[in-house]
């Protein structure tokens, strides 16, 4: 049985700036072992019910410029046994490249929660580390100000 880890956004809020798309959590793959991503999660704190949706867009990336994360927290054991062998940043001040969404979907900011899960055999899965698209991420572009945060749940 594979192993179940998750990373998530900061301990504080991450606030996504009008019209600006923010990597909030990047998995990068390691080299021997691809992460399956099981489960992408994001909510908001937003309070006005008027508020226009957050683009959420799933991606892949390549990683070719690796961008600025704020931290690069280690992934937490969930199940299973052993450390992981994928890295992860979130928070980025300076977007990685290049960024392929591979699914969006608008979300109200306006207290709003948004929950992807993979069915199993149908996770999306990126290349080992020396691929092209070594990567996946989740990102938001909100039109208006709002705080975010966001978790990755992978297997590997």
């Amino acid at each position: 049985m594979s192993a179940l880890y998750s990373v998530k956004t900061g301990t504080t809020v991450t606030a996504l700036v009008a019209g600006t798309g923010k990597t909030l959590v990047n998995l990068i793959s390691g080299a021997n072992r691809i992460p399956l991503i099981t489960q992408f999660a994001i909510s908001f704190d937003g309070v006005t019910a008027s508020a226009v949706p957050v683009l959420v867009e799933p991606s892949y990336c390549t990683q070719g410029a690796a961008g600025t994360p704020g931290t690069s927290p280690t992934p937490s054991l969930l199940r299973g046994k052993g450390a992981s062998q994928s890295t992860a940043g979130v928070d980025y001040s300076a977007e990685p490249t290049t960024i392929t969404p591979y699914d969006h979907m608008l979300v109200t900011p306006n207290g709003g929660l948004f929950v992807l899960q993979f069915p199993l055999g149908r996770e999306p899965e990126a290349d080992l580390s020396g691929g092209t698209n070594k990567a996946q991420l989740i990102r938001g572009t909100a039109p208006a100000n709002v705080n975010c945060r966001a978790s990755a749940q992978f297997e590997e």
